[in-house]
């Protein structure tokens, strides 16, 4: 396996670090933007009609959604970077082998290579998707 400089490595950690913080300002805006909503509707004397109401609701729920999808990328930061202090921040967790410094370098949380994420992708592709 080529072993990456400590170049690469702070390259990739800088990288990291600098999602992490446009993540965790993007969370505590969408926090912030929905407590607002809720004190508006709280001192709001006409509550609306039912369709004002229920597009509050589908607005609150992409809200939670959006930070929901925000904390995972989180955690994906916070996994690679613990990756990073234990030395095998460019080992595959499915088979081992290396990732690749130009992957790491576009995709910085990754955490397999390329064969293994296709075929987890294949694997997996199902999920998340709606039923309906």
């Amino acid at each position: 396996m080529t072993q990456l400089t400590q170049n690469d490595i702070e390259s990739i950690e800088n990288k990291l670090r600098e999602h992490q913080q446009v993540l965790l300002e993007e969370v505590r805006n969408e926090l912030d933007e929905r407590e607002n909503q809720h004190l508006a509707a709280i001192m709001g004397n006409d509550p609306g009609d039912s369709c004002d109401i229920s597009l509050a609701d589908v607005l609150a729920d992409l809200n939670i959604v959006r930070v929901d999808r925000q904390i995972n990328e989180l955690r994906e930061i916070e996994a690679k970077l613990a990756q990073t202090r234990e030395s095998n921040l460019n080992e595959c967790i499915d088979c081992g082998r290396e990732i690749g410094l130009q992957r790491l370098l576009a995709y910085p949380t990754a955490m397999r290579c390329v064969s293994c994420q296709e075929r987890h992708e294949q694997m997996y592709a199902h999920e998340g998707r709606p039923s309906l």
